[in-house]
């Protein structure tokens, strides 16, 4: 009858151990970084969905019932309005985009429903916070600066966030998506969108009926 172990099967022993406490964190370790890029996948997946979504989206509410350049505040870049007597922006030409109809641009609020179902233009996902079970998104849209600098012949606009209280002609749709933590705390910033939309009025197709 055996009393003990033989100094081999204790090497073995105490070899196999070994590479079980080393193996196993690092197996544990590259399922956590597994789950890690998965997660920050399928963030900016969303993320970058989200963005197109938001940039087919009419420019201001009133861009839901009418194609006209909206009327801005009088604080906003005067070089860029579109004339009350033309009906046109400089630049513009007959049968292009107008202001016929007169309507001034909304300050920014959200008028969509809350199931996302009515959101039908950019400021309607302002504010909107969108948790999933480790990450989250969150949209802000403002007025920003539409001042124009000229360099020789060009004409250039900063289009840095520049937040203003008073309607200009350009919004900034801002998303960041973060890591959520526990009870729905934000964690680490993931990335981050950002797209400018601008003040041009709707595309419309004019029709010919054939004779």
């Amino acid at each position: 009858m055996r009393r003990g172990l033989s100094l081999i099967e204790l090497i073995f022993t105490i070899v196999i151990i070994a590479l079980v406490f080393t193996v196993i964190p690092k197996v544990i370790l590259s399922l956590n970084k597994s789950d890690k890029l998965v997660i920050r996948q399928d963030a900016l997946f969303n993320g970058i969905s989200m963005v197109h979504l938001i940039s087919n989206l009419a420019w201001d509410q009133n861009n839901t019932n009418s194609n006209d350049i909206l009327h801005v505040s009088p604080n906003a870049n005067p070089s860029l309005d579109c004339s009350n007597s033309t009906h046109y922006r400089i630049g513009g030409f007959i049968g292009s985009r107008s202001c016929k109809d007169n309507l001034l641009a909304s300050t920014i609020s959200s008028d969509g429903a809350s199931d996302y179902t009515q959101f039908n233009d950019v400021d309607d996902f302002n504010g909107t916070d969108i948790n999933a079970s480790y990450y989250g998104l969150h949209v802000e849209v403002n007025y920003i600066d539409d001042n124009i600098t000229y360099i020789g012949n060009r004409a250039v606009i900063s289009l840095k966030q520049n937040p203003k209280t008073y309607t200009t002609n350009l919004k900034f749709v801002d998303l960041n998506i973060t890591y959520q933590g526990k009870r729905g705390k934000k964690g680490g910033q993931i990335s981050q969108f950002s797209y400018t939309s601008s003040n041009i009025g709707q595309i419309t197709l004019n029709k010919r009926v054939w004779q």
